[in-house]
């Protein structure tokens, strides 16, 4: 866990400020305490990303929130989609053959 402090250190045109805004803007969540925010790695992986995407690739700031819900929509498929595969993987042979039969000819 990282401090508000430590994890704008980390970003060189991070400001203060800016962060605060992502966070009232609910694109980062980190936990609050009465001393402050704390950021998981999660936390700082996603300030990294919003950063990445206004200051690298010059996503303007009211196209941010349509990025993020679909960057959040894509990982939050990934992840159902590894459990899907995992519930698939637990199957008897045959039914699997049945699943992978019915992938080939495209049935619903």
């Amino acid at each position: 866990m990282t401090t508000f402090e430590q994890t704008v250190e980390m970003f060189e045109t991070l400001a203060a400020e800016e962060l605060t805004v992502w966070i009232e803007c609910g694109w980062v969540r980190p936990d609050e305490t009465g001393g402050g925010y704390r950021f998981s790695d999660t936390d700082v992986a996603r300030v990294r990303l919003i950063w990445e995407l206004q200051y690298e690739l010059d996503i303007h700031r009211d196209t941010l929130p349509t990025v993020l819900s679909l960057l959040d929509q894509v990982y939050g498929l990934r992840h159902q989609l590894r459990h899907l595969t995992a519930a698939v993987a637990a199957q008897s042979p045959a039914v699997r053959e049945e699943i992978a039969r019915a992938l080939e000819t495209g049935q619903d």
